[in-house]
């Protein structure tokens, strides 16, 4: 039964990045209804085999982050906007428990997150779709997004962080037949998430790119001389066909504009969005305003655009200290693992972090899911003959797995000490 709920938590992280394209009258996205049999089947598992695995740390905070939006109902200006915004945040605790109970090895780590970029290809290609047609979402600067009408800030923010991920994840496969495969889609992300990222038009995309670029070179220094030209020519050979198609387009020229809104402009009126949580904060500093009640605190009735803001106005800093609790957790875990993993899961925060610095992303799906992934990532039991079957090696390093050893677990105890009977 937990290999079934595996397999459909995978095609759930496969929708995330495309969520809402795909809509049924009456029972809401495919994404949806794929979350809540996941959610429903996870439980029917763990009543069955009598197993789960015990909270740590994280999972602990991030209830008690939750149970806090839940408590802010009382002060909400609003209780039934909030109240409907708490079940989003259920479900995601839902989700970082099903990650943290779920995987547990490598291989299942690997196949999450190329899952996630695979479902990438989804998002970029319907974005695509929608250029050729000329359905446009934002006509001043001809900016594009999926069919789902997500928007190209959360389209281009989604892309972005897939950067990291498939340069992670090209590095980690070893020469099988579905290992070649699958590096030559992760390689072949990198210049469709830049296609991406010029159809959306998002800055802030563009910027949080580069770090994730500069993680994706340095991972061409372990591989053989030879494979590393044939990777940057293949890459640049990409790019130099792609430029010429999208120059003209202004959601390219729109990039131009970047470092003269950050030094002069106004971030599409952000900092006067800002200006005006940062003054409702100083008059509810201890317990904010309520969960979701950012809309209500600014004259444009807009989201914070940015995550910490809006978690410091919407839950005072009695939200944001636990919500930095779990982000310094999730950076002390990236930053305790093995030297190549460490670099990839703090270039991920890093990447968030810039993400989040323009847009409400703080109950996005994508954001815990990779937080959830991270802190699962910290405490796995490596199955070596099961990486090595897939293609995957175990230290993400393109070495060879060495079948002889069957089993390696982290020394924070056996496999039966981390469940609850």
């Amino acid at each position: 039964m937990r290999n079934i709920v595996f397999i459909m938590s995978l095609a759930f992280i496969f929708v995330i990045p495309w969520e809402g394209m795909i809509e049924l009258p009456g029972l809401g996205t495919a994404a949806k209804l794929i979350g809540f049999a996941l959610a429903a089947f996870w439980v029917l598992t763990i009543i069955v085999t009598n197993r789960l695995r015990k909270p740590g740390s994280f999972q602990i905070v991030f209830c008690l982050f939750v149970a806090w939006n839940a408590v802010s109902i009382f002060w909400s200006a609003d209780p039934i906007r909030t109240a409907i915004h708490l079940r989003t945040w259920i479900q995601l605790l839902v989700l970082v428990f099903i990650l943290w109970d779920l995987y547990t090895t490598r291989t299942a780590l690997l196949a999450g997150l190329q899952a996630f970029i695979l479902g990438e290809f989804i998002a970029i290609g319907s974005s695509l779709y929608n250029f050729f047609s000329g359905d446009v979402y934002y006509y001043h600067y001809q900016r594009f997004s999926p069919a789902d009408q997500s928007g190209p800030d959360g389209f281009g923010i989604i892309v972005a962080l897939g950067i990291p991920v498939a340069w992670y994840l090209a590095s980690s496969i070893n020469t099988t037949k579905i290992g070649r495969l699958l590096k030559f889609l992760n390689y072949a992300y990198i210049p469709a998430a830049f296609l991406g990222i010029v159809l959306s038009g998002t800055r802030t995309a563009l910027i949080a790119a580069i770090p994730g670029m500069a993680f994706g070179f340095a991972s061409l220094t372990r591989l053989r001389p030879s494979t590393r030209i044939a990777i940057f020519l293949f890459l640049t050979m990409a790019i130099i066909l792609i430029l010429p198609q999208v120059q003209s387009l202004r959601s390219f020229q729109r990039f131009s504009t970047t470092t003269t809104e950050i030094t002069e402009g106004d971030l599409n009126n952000r900092t006067n969005n800002w200006r005006e949580g940062l003054k409702t904060f100083t008059n509810h500093p201890i317990i904010g305003v309520g969960s979701n009640m950012y809309r209500s605190v600014n004259s444009l009735g807009k989201l914070a655009h940015n995550s910490f803001l809006s978690v410091l106005v919407e839950l005072g800093l009695i939200g944001f200290a636990l919500f930095g609790i779990l982000l310094t957790i999730a950076i002390i875990r990236a930053w305790g693992q093995r030297k190549w993993d460490a670099r990839f899961w703090l270039t991920y925060l890093l990447v968030w972090a810039i993400c989040a610095s323009t847009l409400s992303y703080e109950y996005r799906k994508a954001t815990w899911l990779f937080l959830g992934l991270l802190i699962s990532s910290a405490t796995l039991i490596i199955h070596r003959e099961d990486a090595e079957e897939i293609g995957w090696d175990d230290h993400g390093s393109g070495a060879k797995v060495k079948p002889e050893t069957k089993r390696t677990q982290l020394p924070q105890g056996n496999k039966e000490k981390h469940y609850l009977a």
